[in-house]
C-alpha cells in the first residue's frame, strides 16, 4: 500500500502531483525511520528519489523527508555492507554464466560506489563483465516514448555492441527501465543482480 514515489510525474515536468505522490509516501514511512528501521529499495532510481531527488528536483524540504533519506538503502547496497559486518555470508554456489553487468545512472547518483557489481565478484566461476558505458539511452522513462525511442537507441549503441560482443547468457543492471531497454535492443535476457544472488545462494 505504499504507492508511488513520484519519479515518473517528476521525470516528466509534472511537478505539483509529483511532490503529492512523494509527500505521500514519505507520511507512510517516516514512522518507520522515526522507530530507527531501515527502508530498503530494489529499485536504484526510486530510491535515489527518497534521499536526494525530490529534496534537490522537487524542493520539497521537510523533516520527514530527511528522515526517510537517511534511513533509505538500495537492496544492494545494504546487502554489501551487512556483508562487510559479518551479518550475512557469501557461501554462494558457482554460476557458469558470461553475465556484463551495467551501472544505471541512478546507481552512480547514489554515489555508494558499485555495490552490485562488489557482491557478484563473490560468485565462484561467474564470468562478469563491467561495461563501464555511460547510459543505456532509457533515461527513466524517456526512452520508452516514441518520438524518443531512436535517440534512446543511439546513445544505447556502444553498450549493446559491448553486450552483443560478449556472448552473455544475460546481463545485470539495477534499473526495471534500462533491463527493459537492455533485453528489447539486444534480445538478451536482462535480470537485477538480486536474481543472480538468489540463485548462487541455491534458493532458485
Amino acid at each position: 500500500p505504499q504507492g508511488c514515489c513520484g519519479l515518473p510525474l517528476q521525470s516528466n515536468g509534472n511537478f505539483p502531483p509529483a511532490r503529492e505522490y512523494t509527500r505521500a509516501l514519505v507520511a507512510r514511512l517516516a514512522p518507520y525511520a522515526r522507530e530507527g528501521m531501515m527502508i530498503v529499495a530494489n529499485s536504484t532510481s526510486c530510491g535515489l528519489m527518497l534521499k536526494r531527488e525530490a529534496r534537490e528536483i522537487l524542493g520539497i524540504d521537510d523533516e520527514d523527508l530527511a528522515l526517510v533519506g537517511e534511513r533509505m538503502f538500495d537492496i544492494c547496497e545494504l546487502l554489501r555492507d551487512l556483508l562487510d559486518e559479518g551479518k550475512i555470508d557469501a557461501d554462494f554456489r558457482p554460476l557458469k554464466l558470461r553475465v556484463p553487468y551495467h551501472q544505471p545512472c541512478q546507481g552512480r547518483g547514489h554515489g555508494f560506489g558499485k555495490p552490485a557489481l562488489d557482491l557478484l565478484t563473490l560468485i565462484p566461476e561467474l564470468e562478469l563483465i563491467e561495461t563501464d558505458r555511460e547510459c543505456c539511452g532509457v533515461a527513466g522513462t524517456y526512452g520508452l516514448k516514441k518520438e524518443k525511442y531512436p535517440i534512446a537507441m543511439r546513445v544505447g549503441a556502444p553498450l549493446f555492441a559491448d553486450i552483443a560482443a560478449a556472448r552473455a547468457d544475460c546481463v545485470a543492471c539495477d534499473s526495471e527501465t534500462c533491463r527493459w531497454h537492455i533485453a528489447k535492443a539486444t534480445g538478451v535476457p536482462s535480470v537485477h543482480p538480486l536474481e543472480l544472488l538468489h540463485r548462487a545462494y541455491g534458493l532458485s
